[in-house]
């Protein structure tokens, strides 16, 4: 599980990377309405982290229910 954790945030980091590239080079055509694309990138790269944090504290929680004894059931 560590490793598709490992996975997914080298994934996210690279999305998130890929858009300020994006971004910079769009500031630097200037062209008009790029703020929105620029705020677009800036959300999308936020929402793909937060979906990896997710993904690694959901399964610590999930391995931490299912420690607890009659936690699956009777």
């Amino acid at each position: 599980m560590n490793t598709l954790n490992a996975a997914m945030l080298r994934a996210a980091l690279a999305v998130h990377d890929r858009g300020r590239r994006l971004a910079t080079a769009l500031r630097e055509r200037d062209d008009r309405g790029s703020g929105v694309v620029e705020t677009i990138i800036i959300v999308a790269g936020f929402a793909g982290l937060a979906f990896v944090v997710y993904m690694a504290v959901s399964s610590k929680v999930h391995g931490w229910i299912g420690k607890i004894p009659g936690a699956s059931g009777p």
